[in-house]
């Protein structure tokens, strides 16, 4: 039982790099000011607009090669693993004879 805690607390550590590796943290001070705007000649100015366009073709990519799929399919394997890993271990009974 201790090994299949360390195994799902592992697992939940692996999930949670990407978001502490980028930085996110919940905020640990609390906003008590005022926000002051001041105007500038260069504010007068209107911003250039820049369009970026990166799926122009529209073309569409294969289920099986969406994020989702895969991470779904990952937790089944991981789960068929851990089913297999007990199946095999077998029950452990002992039998006493009297």
């Amino acid at each position: 039982m201790r090994s299949f805690v360390l195994l799902v607390a592992t697992v939940v550590g692996i999930l949670l790099l990407p978001a502490a590796s980028a930085g996110i943290a919940p905020s640990t001070r609390m906003g008590s000011g005022t926000v002051v705007l001041a105007a500038s000649p260069l504010d007068a100015q209107q911003a250039p607009v820049i369009n970026v366009e990166i799926n122009k073709g529209g073309g569409s990519k294969a289920w099986y090669a969406n994020p989702v799929w895969i991470a779904i399919g990952g937790l089944a394997l991981l789960v068929l693993i851990v089913l297999l890993v007990m199946a095999l271990k077998g029950g452990g009974t002992t039998v006493v004879k009297a």
